[in-house]
């Protein structure tokens, strides 16, 4: 999106919110005032106005005495939050499956495209950010604003959570459930679309290491072979 010649708190919000969920702005990110009043051309009150709603979405955390920091959801909270997705878009694809048009399907179906030629050019900030736009825009085919709104701020919470947890080099996965459910839902099969939806987010949330310990950069125990030796 082009920069306006006078950026409104909006469009810094959408900015930030785009870099937390294409993975630019990664867990525990510290977000500094004076850096991003910089940065946007912009007095303290509209960042700080920018911050308050993204913490109010849970992708930011604003933290006594340190200001604010990207959020780095703990792996209980990354299980609530795929139970969710899981209760919310079983809804949305049956909606969708009964209001989706020719147009509807075929926007689905270019999008899934590109998340396609984004993962096999290695493109994965391109990736992340198209499979979340397909998410919402089965919401926006449902035509349910406020389910939206809810899932884009899940979308987001989820690319946080696969930024702390997924495996590296696996961030993004090439499978073709998105275009199984652009199937499903332009046939109208609501219950194919929901047991797709299902396992699909379910597999997402099984690739991740959420029972694995804590990746560590102390210092003893980075360099805890060199000592020893």
């Amino acid at each position: 999106m082009a920069r306006p010649k006078k950026p409104t708190e909006s469009w810094i919000y959408d900015q930030v919110f785009s870099a937390i969920l294409e993975q630019k702005l990664r867990p525990e990110t510290k977000l500094v005032e004076k850096d991003l009043c910089e940065v946007f051309g912009v007095s303290r009150t509209i960042i700080r106005k920018v911050l308050l709603r993204l913490s109010l979405d849970k992708v930011v955390e604003l933290r006594p005495n340190r200001g604010a920091v990207i959020a780095a959801p703990e792996a209980d909270e990354v299980r609530e939050i795929f139970a969710a997705r899981r209760l919310l878009e079983d809804g949305i694809v049956a909606e969708a499956a009964r209001k989706c048009t020719p147009a509807d399907a075929a926007a689905l179906r270019e999008t899934a495209g590109r998340e396609h030629d984004c993962i096999r050019a290695g493109d994965t900030s391109g990736a992340i950010r198209l499979s979340g736009e397909f998410h919402v825009q089965l919401a926006a085919i449902a035509g349910n604003r406020p389910l939206r709104d809810l899932l884009r701020q899940l979308v987001a919470q989820t690319s946080l959570a696969i930024a702390r947890y997924a495996p590296a080099g696996q961030g993004t996965c090439d499978d073709d459930d998105h275009d199984r459910l652009v199937d499903a839902i332009e046939d109208g099969a609501a219950e194919r679309s929901r047991d797709i939806m299902r396992a699909h987010l379910t597999a997402c949330e099984k690739r991740l290491l959420l029972d694995a310990p804590e990746r560590t950069s102390d210092l003893r125990a980075v360099f805890s072979g060199v000592l020893a030796s």
